[in-house]
């Protein structure tokens, strides 16, 4: 039994902190009975969790000329990033200093989810380089290459239950997420074995539509890793609108 399954105060609580707005009522989360159960009895949910970097933010916190103002642009860039993502009907686990951890509940089917886990990461991505890393250059002494917003995405069962009193999301896809997005270039999104393989197998072709101008396509590749120096199987995901790919 989860231990804050107990206290129904508590877990609506944790639930504002971290699950996705009802649309109709944002003032409500939405969480179905199903996952509910899930977390107060401790049983794995299959989940798709990603982990986004922004790459040298040491790097732009040391050149920042006004650190408040850092801070802020920052803040900003979270808010936003809860915002959108509780909106796809995703969950904010944790800020990481320098990224964050998020992930999707899988109720519904796999594709399903995975569109709305692939429109999301490109809104992000495009929202970073449009306004956020302006804002960070326009506060910076010398702007260093290699700047941008990386995403590593893994999938399988997972566990919510609390550490420290705080629900937290645990099980190998975290470490596959952040493996994938430790080898991931600047506005680049590459998905583990799993998540890529079952993304393909579903389509046509390797290019699949997310709007009448939004695309994507999918290329299976072998990179390097700490823990498989020799490389393991990744899918690298690139996105186009009206032909013309968005990020390099």
């Amino acid at each position: 039994m989860n231990r804050l399954a107990g206290d129904g105060g508590d877990i609506e609580h944790q639930f504002r902190s971290h699950a996705p707005v009802d649309r109709f009522d944002p003032t409500r989360t939405n969480v179905s009975p199903e996952i509910r159960k899930s977390i107060s009895e401790v049983s794995a949910i299959e989940a798709i969790v990603l982990t986004v970097d922004i790459r040298r933010s040491s790097c732009v916190l040391k050149e920042s000329i006004d650190i408040p103002a850092y801070a802020r642009i920052l803040d900003d860039f979270v808010a936003e990033f809860r915002t959108v993502l509780h909106y796809h009907g995703g969950w904010f686990d944790k800020f990481t200093g320098d990224g964050f951890i998020c992930y999707w509940l899988m109720e519904h089917s796999f594709a399903d989810h995975m569109d709305t886990v692939l429109d999301f990461c490109c809104s992000v991505m495009d929202n970073f380089r449009t306004y956020y890393y302006p804002a960070f250059v326009a506060n910076m002494r010398n702007e260093p290459a290699g700047i941008g917003l990386s995403i590593g995405v893994d999938a399988g069962p997972c566990y919510l239950t609390p550490i420290v009193g705080d629900l937290t999301i645990i099980g190998s896809p975290i470490v596959g997420s952040v493996r994938m997005c430790e080898t991931c270039p600047p506005y680049h999104l590459i998905l583990n074995a799993y998540p890529g393989s079952r993304l393909v197998e579903g389509m046509p072709t390797v290019v699949g539509h997310l709007s009448e101008d939004l695309a994507y396509q999918v290329e299976k590749k072998s990179i390097a890793t700490k823990e498989y120096p020799q490389g393991q199987v990744a899918y690298a995901v690139e996105f186009y609108r009206e032909d013309e790919r968005l990020f390099y």
